[in-house]
Formats: C-alpha cells, structure tokens, sequence
C-alpha cells in the first residue's frame, strides 16, 4: 500500500486516532516536564543542581517502575487498554494535583515533587500502551501507524516545550496548565478511542 494512501487510512480511522491523540498529548505533558521542571526546582524552590538530578531521577525510576508494571500486568493477562486508561487517569491526577497546590497552598517543594512524580508514573503507562495498541489498531499499514505515533508525539511535544518559558518566571502554575493539557489524552482516550469496545487487544475484532 502506498505510504501517503496508508497515512490517509489511518488518519479515518477513529480509534486508531484516538490512541494517536493520547500518546501525543501524554508526550505533550512529559516534554514540558523535562523543559521546564529544572526551572521550577532550582529557580522557584532554589535546590542546587545536584538535588535536582535526584529529584529527576527519581521521577525518571518512576517512570521505568511503571513500565515494568505494564510489561508483567499484560503478560498475566490485564487488558492493555485498561492499563492504558489507568495510566491516563494517574497522568490527569498527578497534572491537576499540581494545578490544584499551586491555586491553594502555592508554591511546595515536596508536593510538586510528589505530583510529578505520579504524572511521571502514569506517562510510564501510557505510552507502552498507546503504542502497542495504536499499532495493533493500525497494523494493516505498520509503517504509517508508526511514523503518526511518533511523529505526532515529537510534535506536540514540540509545541508544547517552549510555552512553559513565555508566561512569566515567577510561579510553576505555567508549567502546571500545559502538563494538565494531557486532559486532552482523555478526551481522545473516550471520544475516539474507546477503550471499552476492545480495539487492539488479542481477541479483539478491528
């Protein structure tokens, strides 16, 4: 199948969009982390670099702890799209926790680390999962599902990025709403991709 035929398949598609969508907006949130945290953490709560690289750290062994959980779960037989759609809900917990700190107790060394920390976590679930079952979904034409799974992520994420540095330097909150955008993984995960239906899992019909 032609390439730019297979893309345009793939792009009708509803469900298979829909994983698209939430790996891209669950990447969206995970670069403007890495863009901005070290901002929030030096600058904000004015930790030296070296308590940063273990705060981040820390995050990133979250994140692979994560993924180890995804990789046994699915091997003992748990839906991958009910641990992709847990793993959007703990992304959407852990970005709205530190919106919600920010607006009522402000700035907190400990709980932006927490929150990030369980939004880490959750991208560690989300993206073995969007991946594996967008390209279940789009297997048909493999190699276009997964130049739009990447490349989407890679360009939300470089959208998102640079956003954290234009509203001002005097309060993580910027940082805070564009991670919460992952809400957007959400919307995606229900309106289009509609994990109950089944869409890429073994015995699935797609």
């Amino acid at each position: 199948m032609n390439t730019f035929r297979a893309m345009g398949t793939l792009l009708g598609r509803r469900a298979f969009m829909g994983y698209v969508l939430v790996v891209a907006f669950v990447a969206a949130a995970l670069f403007t982390y890495i863009s901005g945290s070290s901002f929030v953490f030096e600058n904000l709560h004015g930790v030296s670099s070296t308590t940063y690289s273990l705060i981040f750290a820390t995050n990133a062994v979250g994140m692979l702890l994560a993924g180890t959980v995804f990789s046994r779960l699915a091997g003992r037989g748990v839906r991958l799209n009910t641990l992709l759609t847990a793993g959007v809900g703990v992304v959407l917990m852990g970005s709205l926790g530190q919106v919600l700190l920010v607006l009522s107790v402000g700035e907190s060394l400990l709980g932006t680390w927490v929150t990030l920390f369980v939004t880490a976590s959750g991208i560690g679930l989300v993206l073995p999962g969007g991946m594996s079952i967008g390209q279940a979904v789009g297997r048909m034409a493999p190699g276009a599902a997964s130049a739009l799974l990447g490349g989407l992520q890679f360009l939300f994420g470089a959208l998102a990025s640079p956003l954290v540095g234009l509203f001002g330097e005097d309060s993580s909150l910027p940082m805070a709403l564009i991670m919460l955008a992952a809400a957007g993984a959400g919307l995606a995960l229900v309106g289009l991709a509609r994990p109950w239906q089944g869409h890429g899992e073994p015995d699935a019909s797609v």
